[in-house]
């Protein structure tokens, strides 16, 4: 499993941007997780490495 880092806005406030990690397979499914969290305008980027690691333990969407 891959962590990502990602930034979104909430469906219902758009000026609001919120950011965090998630845990997914690929690019796609952390996207799809996203969404059902009623996410948009989803930008993803995979965290590799130690950081990678550490950031999975406390991952905000799994």
């Amino acid at each position: 499993m891959a962590v990502f880092e990602y930034r979104a806005s909430i469906r219902k406030r758009e000026e609001y941007v919120e950011s965090g990690t998630v845990v997914a397979r690929d690019e796609a499914e952390a996207k799809k997780k996203l969404e059902q969290l009623e996410f948009i305008d989803i930008r993803v980027k995979r965290i590799g490495g130690i950081s990678g690691i550490f950031k999975s333990m406390t991952a905000d969407v799994r």
